[in-house]
């Protein structure tokens, strides 16, 4: 039998060869390889003996739910999480009292949880990695490696350790709902939205809704090169305001911020709904510009006229939210009215 010794030192010889040929290949580089080394040690020392999952995350605690389980045809996860730097500290939280806990609690911050598209190239490889195989309603804690506390597609785990850097963290992570079709969710969350603050009035276009609160002075379209002053209050679907002009709403709600001047903005018109701006002042200020369903909603307004829109959110923050307030893939509403200049 060959001494271990042995194989060592034949192993050594062969490398020292392979080193000195012309032609032998330079090794393979891997960006990740000390990062690799200090998490595995880590975990030798704080869950040794874990195993890891397939892409290579490592599930130290798991509560199973009672919903169905999660399936190759969905395509979103609803779901709430908190994330840690592997010595505990909190990095991000989904959750109200944990936020209450760490004195990080704002009304205006939103803690309905998150919706991760089931796709690495759109959300964290390593939470969608923690889905495979929950039931709704389950809680699942696990260690990510930084390569995998990313949003990229690779085939296997090592080309994530060879190719991505990242943060090490600790998630724990409850799925609530899943689904396929994130844009039928939408339309329904719009449609109760309608129906309970816009009776009666039907889609003008898909997932696009308006009623009418104030009638114009006149029904003349407004000139493409006007400005008007306006008042607004933005929500979601459960009506929780997330801004507005008004002083007294923004403190009913809980947004109020005293560095904010509450006040009508100005509005100004284009020849494309898509090119009308704000500006918080009539003045030559900066403008901004605004989502395209509040832009359009403003294109179709008459003098003095208010009103309330909802619309999806590929015509607000789509995707990504917007802040703290804002989720991803939120519809949203605006009561909108043109007020008079209170500069005039």
């Amino acid at each position: 039998m060959i001494k271990f010794r042995n194989i060592l030192e034949a192993l050594g010889v062969a490398a020292i060869a392979a080193a000195m040929s012309g032609c032998a290949k330079e090794p393979e580089e891997i960006n990740n390889l000390d990062n690799q080394r200090y998490f595995e040690a880590w975990m030798s020392i704080n869950h040794p003996g874990t195993p890891k999952t397939g892409l290579g995350i490592y599930i130290i605690e798991d509560t199973p739910g009672t919903g169905r389980e999660i399936n190759t045809t969905d395509k979103y996860a609803f779901v709430h999480y908190t994330t840690r730097h592997l010595d505990g500290d909190i990095i991000k939280t989904t959750v109200e009292d944990v936020d209450k806990q760490l004195g990080k609690y704002s009304e205006g911050n939103w803690y309905g949880g998150d919706i991760l598209h089931i796709d690495r190239n759109s959300s964290n490889v390593g939470m969608l990695e923690m889905l495979k195989g929950m039931k709704i309603g389950g809680t699942r804690t696990a260690v990510i490696p930084g390569w995998l506390n990313v949003a990229n597609e690779y085939e296997s785990e090592k080309d994530y350790i060879k190719n991505v850097s990242g943060s090490d963290i600790i998630c724990t992570l409850t799925l609530t709902d899943a689904m396929e079709d994130i844009e039928r969710w939408e339309i329904s969350n719009l449609e109760a939205f309608v129906k309970d603050r816009m009776s009666g009035v039907d889609s003008t276009e898909f997932g696009y809704y308006y009623k009418r609160l104030a009638l114009p002075v006149t029904e003349e379209d407004l000139p493409t090169d006007t400005t008007v002053c306006i008042n607004y209050i933005g929500r979601l679907m459960n009506g929780r305001v997330f801004d507005t002009t008004i002083a007294d709403t923004a403190k009913f709600y809980g947004i109020y911020s005293p560095t904010k001047e509450y006040k009508p903005v100005y509005i100004d018109f284009a020849e494309e709904y898509k090119d009308i701006k704000m500006r918080a002042s009539n003045s030559s200020d900066a403008s901004s510009t605004l989502v395209d369903g509040f832009s359009y909603c403003m294109s179709k307004m008459k003098d003095k006229e208010s009103g309330i829109v909802a619309f999806r959110s590929d015509m607000g923050y789509g995707t990504k939210g917007q802040g703290k307030g804002i989720p991803k893939y939120a519809p949203i509403s605006f009561e909108i009215a043109i007020v008079d200049d209170p500069e005039d």
